[in-house]
């Protein structure tokens, strides 16, 4: 399913915070980690950017959607994004640097904790700045640290903002 609009925002029903708890076997773990990283924040552009190809993202996201693991949002304009263009230029940089540092410190606690990692992600996904990003990753490196190991924990570590 490739019809859905890049600018819509979905986010998960109560079937599919279900579906994660109890770790449902229909989701396989593409459909599952796709799934876990639906906030209702972000936008299906922005959920495709997390996976290799946006065609499969857009396939899997669209299958998510009719299975009833989620739902889109109705289209609201936030007033941060009609924003003056000077405020969004001088900050856009930093935004990317951001999300993708979002992306790939969920995609390594997914890696090395599984679905147990959902709560944390979550947390992660609601950094703002690089500094409330930075402080966020030290807290759970310790948790990571007391579940798998102080090298695992270490490893997380490596994914903070200079």
């Amino acid at each position: 399913m490739t019809d859905l609009d890049v600018t819509a925002v979905l986010r998960k029903t109560e079937a599919g915070v279900n579906a994660i708890k109890l770790r449902d076997r229909a989701l396989t773990p593409q459909l599952r980690m796709l799934l876990i990283t639906v906030n209702g924040v972000k936008t299906v552009a922005e959920l495709s950017a997390s996976m290799p190809t946006p065609d499969e993202a857009l396939q899997l996201l669209g299958e998510l959607l009719s299975a009833g693991f989620v739902h889109e949002l109705a289209q609201t304009q936030p007033a941060s994004r009609t924003a003056p263009v000077d405020a969004k230029t001088s900050s856009v940089a930093s935004n990317e640097v951001l999300k993708t540092a979002i992306r790939r410190a969920t995609r390594l606690l997914v890696d090395t904790l599984g679905p147990d990692a959902e709560s944390l992600c979550l947390q992660i996904e609601r950094c703002t700045s690089a500094t409330q990003f930075n402080t966020k990753i030290s807290e759970i490196a310790r948790i990571v640290g007391a579940i798998r190991s102080e090298k695992k924990a270490a490893e997380f570590l490596l994914v903070t903002i200079p």
